[in-house]
């Protein structure tokens, strides 16, 4: 088992310092305050310290590597420890590619980042879906209410219905993006779709089990 945490534990440690070093090469020139905040149209509505990005993807990867130590489910983290070695690469790349983003945009005055933070959103919640269904019960990961966490069947069916929600909702989003011009009204029905159907869904399914029990 140790001869195969620790090459995958390397591969994300990568993925974490990779973005601080392009920032640490262009540190001199970057200005002090640089954009921490975008609209939906990507035009920086918020400004901060440049540490921000120092701490960001370093930050998220000792996030991701705590948080099975101190789920109270933590057990479960060894029945799904592939799809969270997955999750985690994922938000190593998305973070990873935000943060240079960001840092090549202020270097070269770029005024806004267009389409690319909702088109990587958007894929996020598509590579996510794509392994929603093998996550099982947690509490920092997936649709976390009262009645997924007390029922484990009730868990992987909403699971299951929100990977296909998540992939194809992502999937389709990115496409639109291509004819509707405000992201806005491609984000929000998604955001909804993917963050309300499968709280309701899952309330629905647990009530019909708890009657038949």
């Amino acid at each position: 088992m140790k001869n195969r945490i620790l090459p995958r534990e390397l591969l994300l440690l990568i993925l974490a310092i990779a973005p601080v070093l392009y920032l640490l090469m262009n540190w001199s020139i970057l200005p002090d305050q640089v954009p921490v905040h975008f609209d939906i149209d990507g035009n920086p509505n918020g400004f901060g310290s440049k540490m921000v990005y120092l701490f960001l993807p370093p930050g998220i990867y000792l996030l991701m590597l705590v948080l099975p130590l101190i789920d109270p489910r933590k057990q479960n983290y060894e029945i799904f420890s592939n799809t969270y070695f997955k999750l985690r690469i994922i938000l190593g790349v998305f973070f990873g590619i935000i943060n240079s983003a960001i840092i090549f945009n202020t270097l070269h005055h770029i005024e806004k980042m267009g389409l690319l933070v909702p088109v990587s959103v958007l894929l996020l919640f598509t590579l996510f879906g794509n392994y929603m269904g093998t996550v099982r019960q947690n509490y920092f990961i997936g649709i976390k209410v009262p009645w997924t966490l007390n029922n484990e069947e009730v868990w992987t069916r909403t699971h299951k219905l929100a990977g296909k929600l998540w992939f194809w909702s992502g999937m389709i989003g990115v496409a639109s993006l291509l004819v509707v011009k405000d992201p806005i009204f491609v984000m929000i029905p998604v955001v909804l779709i993917i963050g309300v159907v499968p709280v309701i869904y899952s309330y629905i399914i647990y009530q019909k089990i708890t009657k038949n029990v």
